[in-house]
């Protein structure tokens, strides 16, 4: 058999799968600490070779991830990001000649799950013609009206692409995804508490360049009922002990994203996780490790909690002391309200993304921006009236019927993963948000084009 035929092979090796979305992650690591340069030339490289030698668009999401996920230096609307543009634009063009060199006949059916995200993406875009905020320095804004429409370009785009083989890759990318975001978290913490070692280190509040410290922990909550799915899918031991590794690396993100809201319901979720596999039959080996793991957690956490361990007191401290002081959302509410309920035109067709200009507190110190409402319910209502809203419940309907059909372990763990992450959007921002939405899209594809969810070949799933 010739090199390259043995090379092709490796498409459909469920280990080359499971690591090449590492090595991605490793590229991002490199680009975060360094340079976003350093990180994404490779990336870039990488993943062209392999779209080009396996003629498979999979190997386009872990890139994709990593590129989005490794940037450093935060984004100022006053200055453009010529570094993270011009690599991520010349990408997109390279995905799009491999789209093109690969495009066969398409049935429109085989789009779906997309009435609810299509109603949004036009209910945004009608309040840009009166939206009267925007200056000539903050123009970009216009770019947020376009911004679900954006969404839906990159689901359909896809869809188109994704073959029904995809679901492996995509679901070892975001598990090696905890492990980025768990390496910025940790190192930012790391540098905080060197120059303010005094300080707990929950009372941190930092930028890690894409995003914020607890934006980083609703895509760490994203991420865990895929980490889960992969634990639940192997009886080698071996295999398991990775997996379980990985849940215990989000966890510590978790809790380095020093924010109540992902304490709260990221613990919640995995104590979900962790009940819901009792009603799940798996192996039996297994089985018994994932008891010993849950009752071993729980006994730690006992133990931590009867012998007052700090760390632990001070996670409690920061979700119930504060007695669930809102941080100010509900004065962001009332006013989103108002703006909203301006006219009979604001209450159908929404105020706008851009409904007010307030003075944050940035990276970079104070600026103007535009105000975010830190609810999903009220951001879309208030951008896009009653007919966006509208749109979100048809979406919420679509997306938790793709889990229908796919078996109880699918649909235990990836609907408590939904739920909970929906939770967290009543008083966070996660709908409209590149960071939530880009991960979404590329889940309801992958759930939209495949039909076998099994991670691993029966004869042979172990690691070694």
């Amino acid at each position: 058999m010739s090199i390259i035929l043995k090379i092709k092979e490796l498409n459909t090796n469920w280990k080359f799968e499971y690591f090449v979305p590492l090595v991605y992650m490793l590229f991002g690591i490199l680009g975060w600490e360094f340079n976003y340069l350093i990180g994404a030339i490779p990336i870039i490289l990488f993943s062209t070779i392999m779209l080009f030698i396996f003629n498979d668009f999979k190997y386009a999401i872990p890139a994709c991830l990593a590129l989005l996920f490794s940037y450093n230096k935060g984004y100022v609307v006053e200055e453009f990001p010529f570094d993270i543009v011009i690599p991520v634009a010349i990408y997109a063009l390279l995905v799009i000649i491999f789209s093109i060199k690969n495009f066969k006949s398409f049935k429109l059916k085989k789009i779906r799950s997309c009435i609810g995200m299509t109603i949004i993406s036009i209910a945004f875009v009608i309040p840009i013609f009166w939206a009267d905020l925007i200056t000539k320095e903050t123009s970009i804004y216009y770019v947020m009206y376009f911004s679900w429409l954006i969404y839906l370009l990159i689901f359909v785009f896809l869809v188109i692409n994704l073959g029904n083989k995809s679901f492996k890759i995509i679901l070892s990318s975001f598990t090696w995804l905890a492990v980025l975001l768990t390496f910025e978290l940790a190192i930012s913490v790391l540098r905080l508490h060197i120059e303010e070692p005094e300080k707990n280190i929950l009372s941190f509040w930092f930028y890690i360049g894409w995003g914020l410290c607890n934006e980083a922990g609703i895509v760490l909550c994203f991420i865990i009922p895929f980490i889960f799915y992969e634990f639940i899918k192997t009886n080698n031991i071996w295999f398991a002990c990775i997996s379980l590794s990985k849940i215990a690396i989000a966890v510590i993100g978790i809790v380095l994203t020093t924010s109540r809201g992902s304490l709260l319901f990221g613990g919640v979720e995995i104590l979900l996780l962790f009940v819901s596999l009792f009603f799940i039959k798996f192996n039996n080996k297994t089985n018994k490790i994932c008891l010993l793991v849950l009752f071993g957690t729980i006994g730690l956490m006992l133990a931590l909690i009867i012998t007052k361990n700090k760390l632990i007191e001070d996670i409690f401290a920061n979700i119930f002391d504060r007695d669930f002081d809102d941080n100010g959302r509900s004065e962001k509410w009332i006013s989103g309200l108002e703006c909203w309920l301006k006219s009979t035109k604001t209450v159908i067709f929404g105020s706008g993304v851009v409904s007010e200009i307030v003075t944050l507190n940035l990276f970079r110190g104070y600026a103007e921006s535009f105000e975010v409402y830190h609810s999903t319910t009220l951001e879309i209502l208030i951008s896009s009236g009653i007919i966006g809203l509208t749109g979100l419940g048809i979406h919420f309907a679509e997306k938790y019927t793709q889990l229908k059909g796919k078996g109880l372990a699918f649909i235990l763990i990836f609907g408590v993963g939904y739920l909970m992450v929906d939770l967290y959007g009543l008083i966070d921002n996660t709908y409209g948000m590149y960071y939530y939405m880009v991960p979404l899209v590329i889940t309801m594809a992958a759930f939209n084009n495949n039909d076998n969810f099994e991670l691993f070949d029966n004869k042979n799933n172990g690691l070694f």
